[in-house]
């Protein structure tokens, strides 16, 4: 099969593609319509891709008002951070993003969905560009688009994470332009279509990128090897590429540096996987038509339209034919089966099969060609389909048994009707079969779309926001209690960890991280939850072991850990009474405004005879905002140093309560004196102790029985005197060293037989050992076992506070846990004697750790106002700029809870002076003695220089354009 170049009327195929599209878009958007829902999900989408599509189109409104006045660094995003950076990875260079200026502020939430609906409209007419470059009949392109546009990816994708279907545009427009030049056709379109991929997003950009050095690679092996113009060919090659990359550049210098100034650098390698758990490769198979599913295996979806396993029968029954698919599929396959090329395709990070993006292309051919030859099919043909479908039948019969799962049902039934319809096709010859085909193909991605949707099946629809949720959301993020909070003197706010106070998807406990991001409100929340953050903060909450860190979530809500929220200038805290970690509140807060009160009668209450007999109230539920006068200033002079081998010597409890003492600075410490870090953190003797009385080695813990658990004791708390002295303290555990090694298979299933032969207490009992055997091996496939993740749980009267390693399908999220601090509380009066002990999993674990306590007295509170007293005065904040005043008694380091960037350039004085980065992570300058004006100003490291190249390739290729005009003007005379 070859590519042609030879024009072909279209007006008509893109009609009936168009009407194609709208029956399969009721399927796909219809559901969510029909129960009330929007297309708008409450997790990725609610925390970013709409409300940074509102700012953005705020912004380039302003923009246009205002040419030249870009902000590039916000305070609403976390503790703030560069806007080109946020912007560039998910609007900036998503074309379809600015479609959004086509509608009023106040209807963000209907174009969102429009433009959900327009992108994947865009995908079936990419397809359906590149197909017809072929000598396929229409009805033949028609069923090729529906198999690329409606697949488990996309289902998903499209409404999960919209800019995904930016690649799906792409790769077919890509394919053609690259078959253009290995005609010997122009090189411009090429340069087109490069663009848009380098400026469309980074990592777009890298996969697709891959994927069209291979399908360069394999297009020359098996066709053009012997019939290539290779010099020509690679010159042509070398300008598209050359020439994009220039005029690009203006997005890519300041991507690439962010992202080499990320959190994401350094991360474990695949996740440290070297192979799948058994589950994946047990149920890959039925990935292949299981179009209807949307929980992915490490992201590998498939899942398209049931014909497709035949037209991959068909295509491997004669691959000499079809050499550039089959072995492109072959690849595939195997690259499917390695982490280590998930991690390869996303950056040598985490084992993320979004690759498979790509696959698509291929199989969706796979789908034309079977249905373009459908009349031409012999007996033979038919039989090693049929053989075929009975074996794969059998295999996802195995699957079903095994897996006891009717989501392959409908899916099967399309297969065998797609082989009966091949069937029928060749017995009796209708003049149309490819509209047979089509009409199947229609039929089966319609109910998979439907099914994807659907409630209590999919169950896809049970994310989605409800019609006018998205409203009630951001009126509401903080139960109204922001409402008259102005952010005026600058302060921050927060929450407490896992407390939600919107409940978007009804059930709280499944909502994640749903509301990290704050963008509605105008107030300064710490949390945040971007793909790209700064690098120097991830270092700084390893550093002092903040146990909610991750890699896209930095600080969450600093574990809840006093210091830190006042050293971040938390001023307000929002907690929902009825939810998690209600109680646990920080030292220095207090209720400062409420909600009213509303009773739930049938959750949560006392008792009715408690009741009755007035010995308990009933328990209200109220929003209640506390507020604390200890929050650090954003800007202000400290005097005390802390060097660097010092505080390399303190525990993380000691590195966090010794920011009140003084600065580490990466810089002069000239004319500074030592910080005293006299002992403000005391170590408390504990012991591990079982419920079944005897003492347990934390060290060399061998956990065999889910039913043991454990007390950590702290005997020196009986004696009243020393427990007297460590009132009004925070509790930490700092573990120095965590190691889980799970159970082998064989182990985990003999320790849960033993355990139930313990608990195995009646007279009588017996136990079928041959089939408990089975159900817990059973088990622990399905779950991946045996791997790596664990709790450790800790339970006070607060709640319980735990250390989680997640598991390693767990993609972008992802850490690995060493090393931890979890704070249990803050006691004002005594620390509790005992706190309950639970591991999550079966297994060893070696946990070396001290439990400390915190001392935030008077001692605390006075350095705490010290700090305050030498705030940067006067302060002002302007575009990509913030100043004030500082009278200073000596020489120190003017510091701050802003992340330090390369951008932020200050003056001191009207003098340009040298920025220091501070406590590790954030921005700072050395000050001398006296009455100085501060000015800190901020740009986007590398878009400067990435406008000079991006100009310089834009007068490039100007210059190409005129020499192409002139010379084939000349060619021509």
């Amino acid at each position: 099969m070859n590519f042609t170049f030879t024009r072909r009327p279209l007006k008509q195929l893109y009609f009936k593609y168009t009407v194609v599209f709208a029956l399969l878009a009721v399927c796909i958007f219809g559901t969510y319509l029909l129960t009330g829902h929007t297309f708008i999900l409450s997790k990725d989408a609610l925390n970013q891709h709409l409300p940074l599509m509102a700012n953005y189109r705020a912004a380039l409104i302003h923009f246009f008002h205002h040419p030249g006045q870009f902000q590039y660094w916000s305070w609403k995003m976390g503790l703030g951070t560069d806007t080109f950076q946020v912007y560039s990875y998910y609007t900036i260079g998503d074309v379809f993003a600015y479609l959004a200026l086509l509608f009023p502020a106040a209807k963000m939430t209907l174009a969102y969905q429009v433009i959900t609906v327009i992108r994947l409209y865009c995908v079936g007419l990419a397809f359906v560009y590149f197909a017809q470059h072929f000598r396929f009949r229409d009805n033949v392109i028609l069923a090729g688009a529906v198999t690329y546009m409606v697949n488990a990816f996309l289902l998903y994708a499209c409404i999960a994470q919209p800019f995904f279907t930016t690649p799906f545009i792409l790769f077919p427009l890509m394919v053609v332009q690259l078959e253009r030049v290995l005609k010997g056709g122009s090189a411009w379109p090429l340069v087109g279509a490069f663009t848009w991929m380098l400026i469309s997003n980074y990592y777009f950009a890298f996969v697709l990128g891959i994927g069209a050095a291979l399908y360069l690679i394999l297009r020359v092996l098996t066709h053009y090897r012997t019939k290539l113009n290779y010099w020509q060919t690679l010159a042509k090659l070398l300008f598209a590429a050359a020439s994009s990359i220039l005029v690009s550049a203006v997005m890519l210098v300041p991507e690439l540096i962010a992202v080499m100034n990320s959190t994401r650098t350094g991360s474990e390698f695949a996740n440290g996987l070297k192979t799948y758990p058994l589950y994946y490769y047990l149920f890959l198979p039925k990935q292949l038509i299981n179009g209807g599913q949307w929980s992915f295996m490490y992201w590998t979806a498939l899942g398209i339209v049931s014909i497709g396993f035949l037209a991959l029968v068909y295509l491997y029954s004669r691959p000499k034919q079809y050499p550039l698919l089959t072995i492109s599929l072959a690849l595939a396959l195997v690259m499917l089966l390695i982490p280590a090329v998930g991690a390869f395709f996303n950056g040598m990070m985490s084992a993320s099969n979004r690759w498979t993006l790509l696959i698509y292309l291929p199989l969706a051919m796979a789908v034309c060609i079977l249905v373009e030859h459908a009349a031409q099919l012999s007996h033979h043909d038919l039989w090693i389909l049929s053989w075929a479908t009975g074996i794969y039948l059998l295999v996802l019969i195995a699957t079903f048994f095994f897996e006891n799962n009717d989501d392959i049902f409908m899916p099967v039934l399309f297969l065998i009707t797609s082989l009966l319809v091949l069937w029928m096709i060749n017995l009796h010859r209708p003049q149309t079969p490819d509209r047979w085909l089509l009409a199947l193909v229609i039929l089966n991605a319609g109910f998979n779309a439907v099914y994807s949707a659907f409630p209590y099946k999919g169950n896809f629809t049970a994310d989605m926001l409800s019609r006018g949720e998205y409203q009630a959301i951001t009126a509401n993020r903080y139960g109204g209690l922001d409402q008259g909070l102005t952010g005026k003197p600058f302060y921050r706010v927060s929450t407490v960890s896992q407390n939600q106070i919107i409940n978007s998807n009804g059930s709280a406990d499944d909502l994640g991280p749903n509301l990290d991001n704050d963008l509605t409100s105008g107030l300064n929340n710490i949390d945040s939850y971007y793909s790209l953050q700064n690098k120097y903060l991830g270092q700084f909450n390893t550093s002092l072991q903040n146990n909610q860190y991750q890699a896209n979530i930095p600080i969450r809500q600093a574990d809840d850990r006093s210091v830190m929220n006042n050293f971040f200038g938390v001023k307000y805290l929002f907690v929902q009474s009825d939810g998690k970690n209600a109680t646990k509140i920080p030292a220095g807060y207090f209720m400062d405004k409420a909600t009213a009160p509303v009773i739930n009668y049938d959750h949560g209450q006392p008792s009715p005879q408690t009741i009755q007999k007035g010995k308990e109230p009933f328990v209200p539920t109220q929003t209640i905002r506390y507020r604390s006068e200890q929050a650090f200033p954003l800007l202000y002079w400290q005097g005390d140093y802390i060097s660097a081998k010092r505080y390399r010597t303190l525990s993380p409890t000691a590195k966090e309560r010794a920011l009140a003492a003084g600065v580490l600075v990466d810089g002069s410490t000239k004319g500074m004196q030592p910080a005293n870090l006299h002992n403000q953190v005391y170590p408390l003797k504990s012991v591990l102790v079982s419920n079944r009385l005897n003492r347990v080695n934390p060290h060399h813990l061998k956990y065999t029985d889910s039913d043991e658990s454990y007390q950590l004791q702290f005997p020196e708390l009986e004696n009243k005197k020393f427990a007297k002295r460590l009132k009004q303290t925070e509790l930490h555990i700092e573990f120095s060293k965590i190691k889980y090694t799970p159970f082998s298979m064989k182990e985990q299933i003999k320790y849960d037989q033993e355990h139930l032969r313990q608990m195995a207490l009646n007279p009588g009992s017996v136990i079928n050992q041959r089939f408990t055997k089975y159900q817990y091996w059973r088990y622990h496939v399905l779950n991946g076992a045996p791997d790596i993740s664990f709790k450790l749980n800790y339970t006070s009267k607060f709640g319980t506070a735990s250390v989680v390693q997640a598991k390693q399908n767990v993609l972008s999220l992802f850490k690995k846990v060493t090393n931890s601090t979890l704070n249990i509380g803050y006691y004002q009066g005594g620390l509790p004697q005992t706190l309950t002990f639970q591991p999550s999993k079966l297994g060893t674990y070696q946990l070396d750790y001290q439990v400390v306590a915190e001392k935030l007295d008077s001692h605390y509170d006075q350095q705490v106002r010290t700090i305050q007293q030498h705030a940067l005065t006067n302060l002002q904040f302007k575009r990509n700029q913030v100043s004030g005043t500082i009278t200073t008694p000596r020489a120190g380091v003017l510091t701050s809870s802003i992340p330090y960037s390369t951008g932020w350039t200050v003056k001191v004085d009207g003098q340009q002076a040298k920025t220091v980065r501070t406590n590790q992570a954030f921005l700072g300058v050395w000050l001398p003695q006296g009455h100085h004006r501060i000015s800190f100003n901020y740009q986007t490291s590398g878009l400067a220089a990435g406008a000079k190249i991006s100009l310089a390739g834009l007068v490039w290729l100007a210059l190409a354009a005129g020499i192409t005009i002139i010379w084939r003007y000349r060619s021509h005379k």
